[in-house]
């Protein structure tokens, strides 16, 4: 029985059991085979280093960092794309919520304007004018007539322009209220006076 491939290769290797080395001393056909081990490895020893003509690992590198870059780009293209469509939203939100809040402005001010006509419609329709008065109470109706020309000045058609929505709903507001208390003054007179 021979020595297997294994035991020969440790024995060319020097790392052989003692029962190894004595069997292929008397065998002739492992000695041959331990011989033909020790040719291969000088043979393949003696063959030149082989190396590339050319070396491309710098080639492949650069190509693998330029697929990265694009990759990056890419995402941050989509990234990009994102915020934009992000920030397109928010704003097209923004304007539908900024035109319903003006829409609501614009009505309140339109319902203003036809209470304000309802009360001076009121004031024009009372047949207090040409009674006596007391002077406290003319100075009431003089103050609060001044205080609402002040308001139609600001109200005016050619400062109307400049006036934001509500800031016009404001001074309408407040013109209302004024007449309010100008058509309540004028009733409290023409109870007195008739009295």
């Amino acid at each position: 029985m021979h020595v297997s491939l294994e035991a020969l290769l440790e024995l060319r290797d020097g790392a052989a059991e003692a029962a190894v080395v004595d069997h292929v001393a008397a065998c002739p056909e492992c000695a041959a085979e331990l011989e033909r081990l020790r040719a291969v490895r000088a043979a393949l020893g003696a063959l030149p280093a082989a190396a590339p003509e050319r070396d491309h690992w710098p080639a492949i590198a650069a190509a693998a960092e330029a697929e990265r870059g694009r990759r990056r780009l890419a995402r941050a293209g989509w990234l990009a794309a994102g915020v934009a469509a992000v920030v397109s939203l928010v704003a097209g939100v923004r304007g539908t919520v900024e035109a319903v809040q003006e829409m609501r402005l614009t009505r309140e001010v339109r319902s203003l304007v036809a209470e304000s006509q309802r009360l001076e419609q009121t004031l024009r329709s009372s047949d207090a004018a040409g009674r006596v008065v007391d002077g406290r109470i003319v100075g009431t109706i003089v103050n609060l007539e001044d205080r609402i020309a002040v308001i139609d000045s600001r109200l005016a058609p050619e400062s109307r322009e400049t006036l934001a929505t509500q800031d016009a709903l404001n001074l309408w507001h407040e013109r209302v209220r004024l007449l309010d208390a100008l058509v309540a003054v004028q009733s409290t007179r023409e109870t007195y006076v008739g009295l």
